[in-house]
């Protein structure tokens, strides 16, 4: 780990969401969850990237209100938030739409694509929270790919992964890449080929087009740049997994940085959050001590929950390796 990560900057996108009604400011304990998750990620990468500019950008409702939300919900930062208002600095021509379509949901994530070329600069889901030293991103920031991505849990290119571009013959039995995380290093600026393969995208006229095929769209980006010479990471699923797995992952010996809470794993986590603030705060003395905890208290979790980590723990205990989904 070094002294100062000045060159980096993490970037993160909250607003309105076409595809998880746990960001939509309509239901508040909901909203208020969704804040609190996302500040929780933001919270977990300062530890680690220290001299790191952290922003936040907001395209949702009631601006004034999401900041002050955030600032109360009691998670402890290190650091700063550097907060932009989208809309606002959209009307005033600070940022630029360079969709062919006014942007909606989870395209709003790319506006604008890039902050400062300058940096080695990496997009993050609200989503993903870092439990442990993040040696895997520090190795990309350190190494020559220009662009970093995160794993996907299925092997090949799928309509789950893709969207409206699974079918895409650049694409076929390629290794999805998720964009839960992208990265680009500094000097990089791949903004003019992502916004040409956004030309294709039929916005509204399938639910894909709403939510998964912005994926795609990366996919897409990073395969045709390989084509060129401009290679990628995609992140070990290991190190950086889904909530599915952490648990199994912990319990064989890895040691897993970051969590991935998509869709209704994010409840898990919420209702689990306490344990997982001091995980990443520190305060565990070891590994066994976390996942007792979880452990612990996965019996306070709803049918659900309690599911999600019993089939990790008897994995383990009979001695399964870890699958990907089908």
């Amino acid at each position: 780990m070094r002294d100062n990560y000045n060159d980096v900057i993490l970037r993160w996108t909250m607003g309105t969401q076409n595809t998880v009604t746990l960001s939509d400011f309509s239901e508040k304990s909901k909203y208020v969850d969704s804040i609190w998750l996302c500040k929780l990620s933001i919270m977990s990468f300062q530890r680690w990237f220290l001299g790191a500019r952290f922003v936040l950008m907001y395209n949702g409702f009631q601006y004034e209100d999401f900041v002050r939300i955030f600032e109360e919900i009691d998670v402890q930062m290190f650091a700063p938030v550097e907060f932009h208002n989208q809309h606002e600095e959209l009307k005033k021509g600070e940022i630029t739409n360079s969709y062919s379509y006014f942007p909606t949901g989870v395209w709003w994530k790319w506006v604008p694509f890039r902050l400062d070329r300058n940096k080695h600069e990496i997009a993050v889901d609200t989503d993903i929270i870092c439990i442990n030293e993040p040696k895997s991103w520090y190795d990309w920031i350190n190494g020559d790919e220009e662009i970093l991505v995160a794993p996907d849990r299925f092997e090949k290119v799928c309509i789950n992964t893709c969207g409206d571009f699974y079918t895409h013959p650049l694409l076929k039995g390629k290794k999805p890449a998720n964009c839960g995380i992208v990265g680009q290093r500094s000097g990089c600026d791949f903004a003019e080929r992502f916004f040409e393969i956004t030309d294709e995208v039929r916005l509204g006229y399938t639910h894909d087009s709403m939510f998964i095929t912005e994926q795609g769209t990366v996919n897409l980006w990073i395969y045709s740049l390989k084509e060129e010479g401009i290679n990628h990471l995609i992140l070990d699923a290991r190190k950086n997994a889904w909530a599915r797995d952490f648990l199994l992952f912990i319990q064989q010996g890895t040691v897993v940085e970051t969590i991935h809470a998509v869709s209704w794993y994010k409840k898990v986590i919420r209702n689990l959050g306490k344990i997982f603030e001091n995980q990443i705060i520190g305060r565990y003395n070891n590994t066994s001590e976390f996942i007792s905890d979880v452990l612990k208290n996965s019996s306070e979790l709803d049918q659900g929950g309690k599911y999600l980590i019993d089939r990790q723990a008897r994995q383990h205990l009979q001695g399964k390796e870890y699958f990907f989904a089908d």
